[in-house]
Parts: C-alpha cells; structure tokens; sequence
C-alpha cells in the first residue's frame, strides 16, 4: 500500500515514463483499477471459501483439501485481480 501511496504522489517527469501523480487523465483509472481490484480479490477468495466449506460439509474434502484451494486461490488471485481489473475500468471508460 505504501508503494502505491508513494506512486499516486510522484509527479509526471516531462517526456518520461508515465507516472500516477499528476497525471490528470491517469489518476482516476488508477483509483479505479486499484478499488476494483481489490473487490474482485476479496469476491473470489469469499467465493473459494464458500466453495470448500460446501465440500466439508458434505464430507468430500478435508480441512487440508480446503486450505490448499484458497492458497491457491490466493497465489494466482494476486496477478489475476489487478488484471481483469484493468481490462473491466477499460472497458467501461
């Protein structure tokens, strides 16, 4: 979160990389892509865990089963969430 903070706050370099800070047209998308990244992340683990809890439940997996899922999910959540975010915020620009 704190390199994300440090990114929103850089400015522009005239003619450089682009940057989050004060990049008008960039700033909102940034928001955007970060707030819905982060929902879709937390949805999919709460979808997981829901997801196990019914395999428990219904004695077709064990505690370890399910606890390797959401690893799972979790690990490949990371690169995943910010992703389909970015292409969801484009696509609805």
């Amino acid at each position: 979160m704190l390199l994300v903070a440090l990114e929103m706050a850089s400015p522009c370099p005239p003619g450089g990389p682009l940057s989050f800070g004060s990049c008008a047209s960039v700033r909102p998308l940034a928001i955007a892509v970060l707030a819905i990244a982060t929902a879709v992340y937390v949805v999919g683990l709460s979808a997981v865990r829901a997801w196990t809890s019914g395999l428990r439940r219904r004695g077709v997996a064990d505690a370890g089963a399910a606890r390797d899922w959401y690893v799972l999910a979790a690990v490949l959540g990371v690169p995943i969430a910010p992703l389909l975010a970015f292409t969801l915020v484009s696509a609805l620009r």
